[in-house]
């Protein structure tokens, strides 16, 4: 008998460990969730301060005033549109917010690693680009200035 509850006790610990690494699966799930909905809304904010600090900038002509209405209407649109560009993650403010918050945890995702490889090939693409094209344009110029010079 004490064979059987030994090996009954060792199936409902191996169960109950399953049922553990699921739920704890589960939670950091939701917690990835939760960290990108909070990097999202996070740059919603920060877009919508730059529409209203944007929109501050322009001169009202004072031909069509709609006052305080037309403030608190126009202070609800750029909430509307920053949550619209925040969705749309054009910006990429939310995907960096995200991977350092990620990091922070102590997770590297695959995910994240890839994008900063891109990101870094990238930059270094489009630096290497900008630094050869002038070379190229020199050489095209000497090249035709040695052939009028060879015409004269």
């Amino acid at each position: 008998m004490d064979v059987k509850a030994a090996m009954l006790n060792s199936v409902e610990q191996g169960q109950a460990s399953r049922v553990d690494s699921m739920t704890s699966q589960a939670s950091r799930e939701h917690d990835f969730a939760k960290i990108k909905q909070l990097s999202k809304d996070f740059e919603a904010v920060f877009l919508e301060q730059m529409l209203r600090t944007m929109r501050s900038s322009v001169q009202k002509s004072g031909l069509i005033d709609g006052g305080n209405a037309e403030e608190i209407y126009r202070s609800m649109l750029d909430g509307e549109y920053a949550k619209i560009m925040a969705g749309q993650g054009t910006s990429g403010l939310s995907q960096m917010i995200e991977r350092q918050l990620l990091q922070t945890m102590g997770v590297k995702s695959e995910a994240s690693e890839i994008a900063a490889k891109n990101n870094a090939r990238s930059a270094y693409q489009k630096a290497s680009a900008a630094t050869l094209q002038p070379e190229q344009k020199e050489v095209k110029i000497k090249a035709e200035e040695a052939r009028v010079d060879r015409v004269r």
